[in-house]
Formats: C-alpha cells, structure tokens, sequence
C-alpha cells in the first residue's frame, strides 16, 4: 500500500515539474512575443515612404479600394484604381492569388482606412507565427535552444521590419506543425488525428490562396514526406499523401483558373510572368556570381554578421562536434544538437530561391524562407558551444554563450534601426503629394511632367506607383508641351501642374549615355557618342527652360523645397528629392 502511494506522489511530483516547465517555457515565450510586438510596433503609423515603400502601399491600397469602391466595382479582384468616380475600366492586378486582397479590406473595415491599418494585423499574424515556432521546435528541441532561436527570429531585421507579410506564414506554419503531429515527430494525441489533417490540408490550401509562396512550402513538405517513406521503408499513409497532394495542387489549379479568366484567358501571359521571375527579373542579364553576391548582400543585412558566422559555422565545422557524439539507442531519437527536420526546414527557400531566381534581385524578403532555418541553425550553434565549452568549464560556457547571444542581440538593434532608417521616397515628396491631395477634389486629377508609374515587366502591365496612389489617391495624367498643357487647363479638370524644378533626364538621353560609356570602344567611336548625348541633353534643356520660362508668364507657382539624398556605409541609404514647381492651372501670372 505505502509502495502505491509512494508511486502515485513520484508521479503526481513528475506530472507537477512538466507542467512548471511548460509554463515557464511559455512565460518566456510571451515575453518574447512582446519583444516582437514592440519591434514591428515601432513608429507604425509612419508614411509609405521606407524601405520597399512601394511594396508596403502595395496592400493597403488595394484593400483600401476594395472599400471604396465596392466589390460590384472590384468584382473581388486586386483592383488599382485612384479619386472619385474610379474609372470605368480599371487596371486589374492579378499576377497574384487574390484572397489575400480581400482578407487585407477586411481588416482594413475592421481598422479603418489608415497607413498603420495593416501594419497592426502584420504584428498580429507575426506574433502568431512566432508562437507557432516555438511550439513547433518545443517539440523537436529542448526549451532553452527553442527560446534561444525564438529570441533570433524577433532579432533577424528582416523580420523587425517586414514582419511576415500577413497572411502566408500563420498558415505555412500551420501545416508544419499538424504534419509533424501526425507523422509523430511532435506529441500529438491520437484522438486528434482529424483535427491534424484537416489543419494540414486547410494550411496547404489557403497557403496557395494569399501567395505563390505557398506551393514551395507545400511542396518541401510533400517531398520530405516522401522521402521520409523512402528512408524508413515504410508504406505512405493514403490520407496524409492525398491531403500533401490534392490540397496544394486543387489550390494551384484555382489560382491559374482566376489569373487566366482575369486575363481573358491569355495563358501566354503568365508564362511570360514565370519565365521573367525564373530568368533574369529586372536585369538584362543575371549570372551566377552576381546573383549569390546579391544573395549574400541581402543575406547580411537580413540576417546580420554575427548570426550567418554562428550559423554557418554550426552547419559546416559544428557538424563534426554533433557526429562525434553516439546517437542514442532510442529508436529515430537524433544526437545531441543535431538539426532537426533539417531538410524540411531548408528546402523552402532552395526550391523558392532557385525555382524564381530573378526575384531575389529587388526583393530581400524573397529570402524570408530562410528565416526559421537561419534561426534553428543559430540556436543550435551557440548551444554547441557552451557544450563543448562545458568539458573544460561551466562557467567560461555560460560567459561565452551570453557574450555571444548579446553580440547578436547588439547587431540585431544595429541592422533593425539601419532597415528603418532607409527612405526609398523623401519625406517631403511624400509631404507634397499629401499637400495636393487637400488641394484637388477627388473628381478631378493633377497634370504632372512625371507619369510616377511602376512599369517592371510587360507581363504585370503599368500602374501608379503605389505610396503615389495611396498618399495623392487622384488620377496623374501626363504633359510634356505647352501647348497640351494649356488645353488640358481650359476643361477645368486640372487645377495644378507639377514639374521638377531642375532638368529631368530623359529615357532617350540616358540611352545614350550608357552608350557612350560602353566599354572597348575606340576612341573615335566614343567621343562621337559623346557629342551625340551631349548635343541631345542639350536640346533637352533648352527645351526645359523654354518651357518653365513660358509657363512662369501664364500661371502663378509654388515652389516646393526639396531634399539631399543621403548614404550610408557607401551605399543608398535616403532618396533625395529636386525642387519642384506646382502652376496653378486657373489662375493668372501677377
């Protein structure tokens, strides 16, 4: 009898300490998902006008359009459309899934029309993936090295910054932890199993349905599964290997279906759309070394120094300390620090960074695949350390982890402040456009010199600048010549015109100018290039002033002050802005 009491009390004493430790784990975790939060709250109703400003009005201005103007306007596609009335014929952009569009004006009705609408819901979707990572790597890892890698994806700056892009990640890391579950990698209750399968397959699913991204997690999952089989020479589970196919291919097939329909049916299109993104992108020409040199750029700034050296140097030389250890006699148990799920968790970014390589180009969050990755890797290799550390002794172990774990904390401030501090627009261009926007009623547009036009590829079509519509939200409407200017002023649909003070240059004149600066050219053949462009810019200027000096004698003006670019550690870090000249169209020079 005392034998049974004592049993019970051992286990009760057990069951006590596991459930200290699993809240412990989880405080900790809060903590960290407070770090988080104050990280990507920083300064969050600031203006469209930071790093990859384009990208960032991106969302909001189509969510904001879907708001305004009303699904029987949009008919529920991604929709670029400025003012009031919209035109008629709006420019549909639809070379992305859609549902994320609607998911981003749903929030945006929730939150209302504002910059930081959005960034709130990314801080929200954020905090949620980090929660899910740490429940994910509790169950592969111990909970010092699950925190420890929690902690470097709050410190990573691209994660400070960008955060994960909303939709995408809560759901990738969805049907990563219900395919662990019910593989058993992580304790799942039987009982569950349902559940498990259906978060798996609702995951894939969406996956798909906010971004391409999706397939290239569905598909590492899939693979590693497969591969999983293979290894074990086990039978595949027929529910699990149709839910790993039917659920991301059903989604791909939907999201052709609505892309082509949205184009008429022109499947040549998005081929071309591919082959732009898996060829050379932006470039004329993409090779190797520059791609893995910008891969690398990117890399430092996303990641920081000190966080790719430990990485890297857990991966390579770190492996010989984690294979010396004897693997433990529990079946399918891994050694000490040994990386867990390491395919699953690398082919992400290889399949989405080498399947798209021209998108790598512009876009440093095309590496954000990478970022769980580069976090477990990071864990395991400071951990590493103090345990190899600890056979010499504990406390010189501890002292070098935390100096280590604080390096990376103080370079991740660095890097996350340098993200933040980037400006692709100048404030006071921004500012001019907010000026117009009070100035213009919504039924008329601004004449402008500058189209302030995105037009990347002829596959995704030209459209407004995005930060332009969302801060301005009126039509733009091109003029080069007196003589339009004066016509289009006579209807009353233009109250401004708006010209850069000092002499744009021209795409015709900056063809040549790379043309005379080609290399191997004779001598001959490049002062005669040279005399071309410079007889061109030339003509370009006269043509300028006459046409500053003729609208000066008709209009009355406003000059708005411009701002000094500026760059940081040799590198653009502030765009600057020229002085620009606003003619109000209805009245008359004093």
């Amino acid at each position: 009898m005392s034998r049974r009491i004592s049993k019970q009390a051992v286990k009760m004493e057990g069951n006590r300490d596991r459930s200290s430790k699993v809240l412990n784990f989880w405080l900790l975790g809060g903590l960290l998902a407070v770090l988080l939060a104050f990280i990507l709250g920083r300064d969050i109703t600031r203006p469209f006008y930071g790093l990859h400003s384009w990208a960032d009005a991106h969302s909001p201005w189509a969510a904001r359009v879907q708001l305004k103007y009303g699904l029987g306007y949009t008919k529920g596609f991604s929709t670029r459309a400025v003012g009031y009335p919209p035109t008629e014929n709006p420019y549909r952009y639809l070379d992305h899934p859609q549902l994320s569009t609607l998911l981003n004006a749903a929030a945006m009705g929730v939150f209302g029309i504002h910059t930081w609408s959005l960034r709130v819901v990314n801080v929200i979707t954020t905090v949620v993936v980090l929660l899910l990572f740490l429940k994910i790597l509790r169950g592969l890892l111990d909970d010092k090295t699950a925190l420890l890698a929690g902690l470097f994806f709050c410190l990573f700056p691209l994660i400070g910054y960008f955060g994960v892009n909303l939709w995408l990640y809560p759901l990738t890391f969805l049907a990563i932890l219900c395919y662990l579950k019910l593989i058993k990698e992580i304790e799942s209750d039987p009982k569950h199993k349902t559940l498990y399968s259906f978060g798996l397959a609702f995951g894939l699913f969406f996956g798909l349905q906010v971004s391409w991204e999706g397939f290239f997690f569905a598909m590492a999952i899939g693979i590693h599964y497969v591969c999983r089989c293979i290894y074990r020479r086990t039978f595949p589970q027929m529910s699990l290997l149709a839910i790993l196919v039917i659920a991301p291919l059903g989604s791909l097939a939907l999201d052709f279906i609505i892309m082509a329909a949205g184009h008429g049916w022109d499947f040549q299109r998005i081929i071309d759309l591919y082959k732009w993104r898996a060829g050379s992108g932006e470039l004329k020409e993409l090779t190797w070394p520059m791609w893995f040199g910008r891969f690398w750029e990117h890399a430092v700034t996303n990641f920081t120094l000190p966080l790719l050296i430990t990485a890297i140097a857990y991966l390579t030389v770190g492996q010989l300390f984690v294979f010396m250890e004897p693997k433990p006699k529990k079946q399918n148990k891994r050694r000490p620090r040994q990386f867990p799920h390491f395919w699953l968790f690398l082919m992400p970014p290889v399949l989405q960074l080498f399947i798209l390589k021209g998108a790598l180009w512009p876009h440093q969050t095309w590496e954000r695949p990478l970022v769980p990755f580069i976090a477990i890797a990071a864990a395991q290799g400071v951990m590493l350390l103090g345990d190899i550390l600890k056979k010499a002794n504990k406390y010189l172990a501890i002292a070098a982890a935390l100096i280590l774990v604080g390096l990376c904390s103080v370079y991740g401030v660095i890097g996350t402040n340098y993200y933040y501090g980037i400006r692709w627009q100048a404030p006071a261009k921004i500012k001019m456009f907010e000026m117009l926007k009070k100035k213009i009623a919504p039924d008329k547009a601004l004449l402008s010199f500058e189209p302030f036009i995105v037009n990347q590829h002829k596959a995704k079509g030209a459209f407004y600048r995005p930060e332009i519509a969302w801060h301005l939200d009126r039509d733009i409407v091109a003029a080069h010549n007196l003589a339009d200017i004066q016509q289009k002023a006579k209807t009353g649909k233009y109250p401004f015109y708006l010209i850069p003070k000092s002499v744009p240059w021209s795409q015709k004149t900056r063809l040549l100018l790379r043309r005379a600066r080609q290399p191997n050219l004779t001598p001959l053949e490049r002062a005669r290039r040279e005399k071309v462009f410079q007889q061109a810019r030339s003509k370009e200027v006269q043509q300028w002033q006459r046409l500053l000096s003729s609208l000066a004698k008709l209009y009355k003006y406003q000059v708005v002050t411009g701002e000094k670019g500026a760059t940081k550690y040799g590198k653009f870090y502030k765009a600057g802005m020229s002085d620009y000249l606003i003619f109000d169209l209805s009245s008359t020079a004093g």
